[in-house]
């Protein structure tokens, strides 16, 4: 089952291969491709073949770029029709390019068309039962005098979305187009809040897909980081969805999230893939901004 083997030996554990993946893995990874995309739908979407090209509202660059998982008739037609599409929707032309892209000289086109490749992400995956256990070491507990409480919510509160928008992009000045995102997901999905002394610190959010525990939009107020707080909220994530009969979790976070990647490296989490983001030269995008995303599992979570 994915999930279950141990992260290789390296200074960074995470880092996942960005090509030839095993047969097994590579099914792992266009599953998780799939869920993914679910777990955070665009707004607008065509079909070329077996490109969809995705267009939101907000900063998401995942919900702003082609996910090219199977074949097309005619690569140079598709990529004019990729560089129209979004050049009608007001972005630059941005491919997310994973080891299961599809066609597999997709990347060698895009670098002789001179896109860039930035945002560089590893999708990570866990049995979810070694996260339901977590528990904080006493080096990093609060003290017993401090009063803990987690909070579920179907919808983002105002508690849930002040923390958010103080750490991730996505809910700060992006918000309105982020929650027309999440107002069209259509899987179950839960916020989780933890307060400490009544006082909002630390919220993640959870998507529940078949087995799949998507773990997104990770937060933890500076104030409060290195006390365990993300660990209890990604436990709640867990206990939520293992009642749904979920088994495992997988999330996406950036090589630049050094802190979080620690974080889940401790929490059993094991590299699958990595994916990153490729992005037309200016030519062809028009001198359009880039989309950012603020980490996808969020930034700011020790």
């Amino acid at each position: 089952m994915p999930g279950d083997q141990a992260a290789p030996c390296a200074s960074d554990p995470l880092i996942g291969p960005r090509a030839d993946l095993p047969a097994a893995e590579a099914s792992v990874a266009r599953e998780l491709e799939a869920v993914a995309h679910r777990a955070w739908p665009p707004l607008r979407q065509i079909e070329i073949g077996g490109w969809t090209l995705r267009a939101s509202a907000g900063s998401s660059r995942r919900g702003n770029s082609v996910w090219a998982h199977g074949g097309v008739p005619d690569v140079p037609a598709a990529l004019a029709a990729v560089t129209d599409f979004y050049a009608a929707a007001g972005l630059p032309p941005t491919f997310q390019q994973t080891p299961v892209t599809e066609p597999s000289q997709l990347a060698t086109v895009l670098d002789a068309a001179g896109y860039d490749d930035t945002g560089p992400t590893d999708v990570c995956v866990a049995p979810l039962g070694a996260l339901t256990s977590t528990s904080t070491s006493p080096s990093t507990s609060p003290s017993t005098s401090t009063s803990l409480a987690v909070t579920t919510a179907h919808v983002p509160g105002d508690a849930w979305l002040r923390v958010a928008g103080q750490v991730l992009a996505t809910f700060d000045g992006q918000r309105a187009g982020t929650l027309a995102v999440l107002s069209a997901l259509r899987l179950p999905t839960v916020y989780v809040t933890l307060t400490v002394d009544g006082a909002p610190v630390a919220v993640g959010r959870g998507v529940a897909d078949d087995r799949w525990l998507g773990i997104y939009s990770m937060a933890t107020l500076p104030a409060a980081r290195g006390r365990g707080a993300a660990r209890r909220v990604v436990a709640a994530l867990a206990q939520w969805a293992g009642a749904r009969g979920a088994t495992h979790a997988y999330l996406q976070v950036e090589e630049v999230s050094t802190v979080a990647r620690g974080l889940y490296a401790d929490l059993g989490f094991r590299p699958v893939y990595r994916y990153s983001y490729r992005r037309a030269p200016l030519s062809a995008a028009r001198d359009l901004p880039a989309a950012r995303d603020g980490g996808p599992a969020g930034t700011g979570v020790a």
